[in-house]
Formats: C-alpha cells, structure tokens, sequence
C-alpha cells in the first residue's frame, strides 16, 4: 500500500506579548521578543500595524529556515 500525503497551506496566529505606550505624536508599539515596533495614530492603527508587522517577521523567519532545512515538522 502506498503511503498518501495531502500538501496545502496552513495558518496559524502566535501570540506575542506587546506593549503600547502613548506618546506625544500618537501610539507606539513595541514586541520586544522580536524586535518589532511601529507607530500608529491611533491605538487600533498600531495594533493593526503591529499584527502585520509580525506577520511578516513570522513568514520571513520561516522563509529563511525553509532554505536550510528540507525537513518537515512534526
């Protein structure tokens, strides 16, 4: 019998933990763990630029560890 293997895209969130102070020309947004800050003039502006912003740090790390590994994950 041979084995069947289904191939497709999977998304899954991760929760970083953020800060968001106020500052004097709007709000900042800073997720230490990973480097990531962005400004926004409004606090749901820089969450919503924060969520994007470690989308794609997420994907980019991704990116990189796929070119060196052609193992899959369990």
């Amino acid at each position: 019998m041979t084995a069947q293997a289904i191939r497709l895209k999977v998304t899954a969130s991760v929760p970083k933990d953020c800060i968001f102070p106020l500052e004097d020309d709007g709000w900042k947004g800073v997720c230490e763990e990973l480097s990531v800050s962005v400004r926004g003039s409004s606090f749901e502006d820089a969450k919503r630029k924060m969520e994007a912003a470690l989308q794609a740090e997420i994907e980019n790390v991704l990116h990189r560890s796929s070119g060196t590994s052609g193992k899959m994950a369990a």
